[in-house]
């Protein structure tokens, strides 16, 4: 099924129609697990995600990441620049969650137990103190209890920053939707493809 770009509530149109019912099934792990928007831009995907979690039920909790320069001892470097740093190999410096919502793991945390990224998605239980309390639901973990703290996180050498940049936040995002290129190898029953511009797809 194609949905015309008519306004913004055509986005609205596809996302009810791959969460259908959402409020009544945002805690049935199969419906979670089996559902996504897929899209070319990491941007797109924070939109996309911010935008089901706004119809996601519960109360949203919001975690601020601190950010610092290695070696910046005469305080160059301020938070409110640092905080504005988003490339997509980090986690987001406001960070908002509810409890039930899907997650991935951004960098590899501990591939021995499951905790990989891109492979392992999981459902948030419950926010401690200093950590977060989850259970995967994908992959041969599925079923494991895990709890995922905040770490310091560097970005990839691609990013060529004058500076030695270290976020510390939890190493998680949203995974209502995704990349194309984080979806290769996936089998998710129920898709909605976004493309707001015109792409180009090879093959």
């Amino acid at each position: 099924m194609v949905i015309p770009w008519v306004s913004d509530a055509s986005l609205s149109q596809l996302i009810d129609v791959t969460f259908p019912n959402l409020v009544e099934n945002a805690r049935n792990r199969d419906y979670v697990v089996n559902r996504a928007l897929i899209t070319p831009l990491n941007e797109y995907v924070e939109k996309l995600d911010d935008r089901v979690l706004s119809i996601f039920p519960g109360k949203e909790v919001i975690f601020y990441s601190f950010d610092y320069v290695d070696d910046d001892t005469h305080g160059l470097y301020k938070q409110e620049y640092l905080n504005n740093i988003a490339p997509g190999c980090l986690s987001s410096h406001i960070l908002k969650l509810k409890i039930g919502a899907p997650i991935m793991l951004l960098p590899n945390v501990y591939a021995k137990n499951g905790l990989c990224n891109n492979d392992t998605r999981l459902i948030i239980k419950e926010f401690l103190q200093n950590c977060i309390d989850d259970v995967i639901i994908s992959g041969n973990y599925m079923g494991t209890r895990v709890f995922i703290h905040r770490m310091p996180l560097e970005p990839s050498e691609n990013l060529k920053l004058p500076y030695k940049f270290k976020r510390k936040q939890f190493p998680i995002c949203l995974c209502f939707a995704f990349t194309v290129n984080k979806v290769q190898g996936r089998t998710i029953e129920n898709t909605g493809i976004v493309f707001i511009e015109h792409v180009f797809s090879h093959g």
